[in-house]
Parts: C-alpha cells; sequence; structure tokens
C-alpha cells in the first residue's frame, strides 16, 4: 500500500519536473500519467462478466481506445524531450496497484506490478489490476522488471500480466465489451527482487503456470546491478514485510530515489534496521529526483517500533484467561514472531487460520527468515482437541475481506473457525477507532456510527483516515457489529499498541 510523492534536487541545470509534451525540450525529467483516468481492469468470479455494449464512449463519438491512442501520441519517444521518463501506470495518489515505468530517453524498467482490492460496493471483483495496455505497446522498450517487496499491491499482478505470453488467462476489462488477455511483457523479460520476495513471486508463477527459472535474478541490498538503462542499487528500509528495499537508479542523465514502501523503525525485531548511511551517502552524491511513500503524510509524530507491539501482546495474552483470538495482516512475519514468542511464554499451542498466513510463513521459512517452524503448529482440525485456555489462534480478515476467517466467522459460516463470548480478540491490524479503553462499544453505538458512514458526513470519514484502510470503513464496521452480537471481547486502538503503521509519519517523511 503507497501513495507517492515526488520531490527534486537542483543537481541539474533544467527544471526537474516535467509533464508530456508542451514546452518540456529544457526539462530533464518528465512525468506523465500512461493511462486515461478509468482504465483499471478486474477480474470477475465464475459465473462471469455482464455483457456490455460495443465501444465505450469518452466525449461526443470517441471510444476508450481513442483516448488511449491519445495519450500515446502526447509521450515522448527517442531523442526528444527530458532524458529522465517517469510514467506511473498505477498506486500513484491511490492505495495499491503499484505500476510504475521509469525510463532514459525510451530504455525503460518497470517497477513493482500490483493489485488494488476492490471495495465493498464492487461485487463480483476479486482483484484490481493495472491496464496494461501502454505496457503491451512498449513492452519492446521495457528491459527489466523491479520488485522492491513483496506485498500483493506490488507483486500481485506479475502472474496475470505473464499470461499473455501463454494466451491463457482471460479477464475483463473496463474499456472493451469483451473478454480478453492481459497485455504482458516478453517472457525473457528479467525480475529482480530480493530473495524472500523472489519466493512469493516463485509460488503466484508456478500457480499461474507462467514460471521460467531463467528470468528470475535475485539480488541483495548495498550490491549495484545493471537493469535496463540503470545502474540499480537496492537500499534497506523498514516496512511491515521482511525484505524491503528502496532503489538508487542511476544513470548517465542523473540520479533517481525510489524509497518504496518505508518507515523509520529504530529497533526492528529481525534487527535490520534503516540503512541511514546509504542515504546520507546518496544526499553527498547528489539526487535528481525523489519519489517517496507518503501513505500516512496526514498523521503527526512520528511511528513506533514492532517491538513496542510485541511487548503489548504479550502483556495482553498473559493476562487472558481463556482462548485468544489475534488478527494481524499476513504478510507481517515480524508480527508473527512476536505472536508466538507470548505463545511460548504463556505455555500456549499457536494456529493459524487462512491460507494466506501459511503461504507468508513459508515463503519466509524456505528464505531462512521464518520465526516459526511451521510443522508445529496445531492444525486447524484439531482445535476442538484443546481447552481453549491453551490456545492462540492467528487468523486472517482484519479489513473484512468477503472470504477471510475471521469475516466469515463473524457470520457464523466459517468451517475453521467458530467465535465464543469468551473469547478474546485481539486487533492487530490497521482498525477504526481509537478508544483510550480496552472495552469494546456497545452494539448500538456501532450502529450510530455505521449510520453517520453510510449517511456520508465528510468530517467522520476524514477522522477514521489515520485508522483504517481506505475504502473499507463500511464494511470493517459492519464486521465488529456482528462480533459484537456473538460478545467476545474485543481490544483495539491506539492506546493498546496492538498495531503500528509500515508507512511514515510526517515527522519521518520530513
Amino acid at each position: 500500500m503507497a501513495a507517492f510523492s515526488f520531490s527534486a534536487f537542483s543537481l541539474s541545470p533544467y527544471t526537474p519536473l516535467g509533464a508530456m509534451k508542451s514546452d518540456s525540450s529544457k526539462r530533464c525529467i518528465s512525468l506523465c500519467s500512461a493511462t486515461p483516468s478509468p482504465s483499471k481492469t478486474s477480474t470477475h468470479g465464475a459465473r462471469g462478466p455482464r455483457k456490455r455494449s460495443r465501444g465505450r464512449m469518452e466525449g461526443a463519438g470517441r471510444t476508450m481506445d481513442d483516448a488511449i491512442q491519445r495519450k500515446m501520441e502526447e509521450f515522448y519517444e527517442g531523442s526528444d524531450g527530458p532524458p529522465l521518463r517517469v510514467l506511473p501506470i498505477g498506486g500513484l495518489g491511490e492505495i495499491g496497484m503499484n505500476c510504475m515505468l521509469v525510463g532514459n530517453y525510451d530504455r525503460y524498467i518497470l517497477i513493482d506490478a500490483g493489485v488494488m482490492f476492490p471495495g465493498y460496493d464492487e461485487l463480483g471483483v476479486q482483484k484490481i489490476i493495472p491496464d496494461t495496455t501502454f505496457i503491451k505497446k512498449w513492452s519492446h522498450k521495457i528491459e527489466a522488471v523491479v520488485i522492491t517487496h513483496g506485498h500483493e499491491d506490488h507483486i500481485g499482478a506479475l502472474p496475470w500480466s505473464s499470461k499473455y505470453v501463454f494466451n491463457r488467462m482471460l479477464v475483463r476489462c473496463p474499456n472493451d465489451d469483451m473478454l480478453q488477455v492481459i497485455p504482458a511483457l516478453d517472457s525473457r523479460t528479467p525480475i529482480y527482487a530480493s530473495s524472500f520476495t523472489m519466493e512469493l513471486i516463485k509460488k503466484r508463477l508456478k500457480e499461474f503456470g507462467v514460471f521460467i527459472p531463467s528470468r528470475l535474478k535475485t539480488f541483495k541490498t548495498r550490491r549495484r546491478f545493471n537493469a535496463g538503462p540503470f545502474e540499480v542499487e537496492p537500499i534497506r528500509v523498514t516496512h511491515s514485510i521482511p525484505d524491503c528495499c528502496g532503489l538508487v537508479l542511476r544513470c548517465a542523465d542523473g540520479t533517481i530515489l525510489h524509497t518504496g514502501d518505508w518507515k523509520i523503525d529504530e529497533s526492528p525485531l529481525d534487527g535490520k534496521v534503516f540503512d541511514r548511511e546509504a542515504l546520507e551517502e546518496l544526499s553527498k552524491e547528489g539526487v535528481t529526483l525523489m519519489m517517496s511513500d507518503s501513505t500516512n503524510v496526514l498523521s503527526p509524530g512520528r511511528t513506533f517500533s514492532e517491538s513496542i507491539v510485541a511487548e503489548s501482546l504479550l502483556r495482553h495474552i498473559s493476562a487472558a484467561k481463556g482462548r485468544v483470538i489475534a488478527t494481524q495482516f499476513a504478510s507481517n512475519i515480524h508480527r508473527l514472531g512476536s505472536v508466538k514468542a507470548a505463545a511460548d511464554l504463556t505455555g500456549r499451542k499457536l494456529v493459524f487460520v487462512g491460507m494466506s498466513l501459511r503461504t507468508y510463513l513459508d515463503a519466509a521459512w524456505k528464505d531462512g527468515k521464518a520465526p516459526i517452524d511451521p510443522s508445529t503448529l496445531v492444525k486447524v482440525e484439531d482445535i476442538d482437541s484443546y481447552s481453549p485456555k491453551d490456545l492462540l489462534i492467528v487468523t486472517t480478515g482484519s479489513q473484512a475481506e468477503p472470504r477471510a476467517a475471521l469475516n466469515l466467522a463473524s457470520y457464523g459460516s466459517s468451517h475453521s473457525l467458530k467465535l465464543d463470548k469468551e473469547d478474546l480478540i485481539l486487533y492487530s491490524a490497521k482498525h477504526i477507532f481509537s478508544f483510550a479503553t480496552s472495552k469494546f462499544p456497545s452494539h448500538n453505538f456501532f450502529m450510530n456510527m455505521h449510520n453517520i458512514i453510510c449517511a456520508g458526513l465528510k468530517s467522520c470519514l476524514n477522522k477514521l483516515h489515520d485508522e483504517v484502510i481506505p475504502g473499507n470503513e463500511t464494511r470493517v464496521m459492519k464486521m465488529l457489529n456482528r462480533i459484537s452480537e456473538i460478545g467476545p471481547k474485543i481490544v483495539m486502538g491506539k492506546n493498546e499498541q496492538l498495531h503500528t503503521s509500515g508507512h511514515g509519519h510526517r515527522e519521518e517523511l520530513v
């Protein structure tokens, strides 16, 4: 998840930021949007898409294809225009679907290829992926793919795009009335990623039948390699998943810093601190353009460390008398380690409920970064064999994803997890409210707040900005309503320190 901002440092005699072709011959950098605004592509469920009329119109007598062609004509090609070119395909000014072309004249690399998850009102849609029409048209100019880290909004679209090569996967595209294959890169285009991220990529490519080992290249931080027109240097940043990197892109015409997703954790659980030294060296060298994660720019202060979350988890689990259920993002391997440590210290057995938890843990185990041996976990089907006070369950569904375990359990329809009024639920993820107490509000309170949100009061939504992934407000609140009716105690809120963001707050950005 990232929203990016751009800044430039005056190392060249040119005005640093430009846009498309107008009066840009003296500019060093061109920043353009690669697709028309309604250009997201979405995949649908098994029933298939509904029929739409041919030639979706944009203006008088124009189709979306016309709009794409007009966009294509506005981009610099060849030696005409600025040497450094940045073309966001997705992820700029939105949460998710990170995908960006960065080039030197007509040679490009693609940074990240992620998905966006649908809102509660986008019925039947499973994933939203970038409209890769532009990538298909310029595939001969794209020489490499470089991935910053392993979150789905940065790697999730890779297998969808690769399907074009094999002509198998059909998806729904809003700018056409028929199913079409997602355009993609040449099958020989290399993909660069860190070792843990590469394990996640391998799994997805194998699932889609597009695994080509020869195109996968693993990099290490501070070790430079050549990709397309750039010498690339990955630098270590701290985030909410292992092996996160920022990218320094060097060429004869300037240096670009792409931060990836980041925060500054002074005491990370794995001991791998934010690489300040690399940035200090880079500041002396000089930067032409910096592109930074700005997701939490509206949040004052600084984020706190994962080590504080670990202490809070242990405190709450130690005090619990019955079964404890912790919900968190599956990709946060460091927090899984904190949960495991708390389970060991309190004599509880650990259970994972949710396929994605095993996916990330297995990848970390293969890469030597797992804090838990997967073979030591209690099987889901054996939950009833243990006394509730002896169990610590980790589950997915903190954002009320439709098919996630906690959301299904709130309906009473999960085969793996049945909630009980004696349960303690630790909400160790991005949430909605910031209560000063661990007591959960009444059902009527949530119904009233839900009505306020549904009424669309902007002031209320603005207050929720820091506490929930945008777009999830209503469905998360409805899930919490359902859980409160069943009766478990829910512990959540900033004061409980059960969650910290993986994105830097305002003071870290400054």
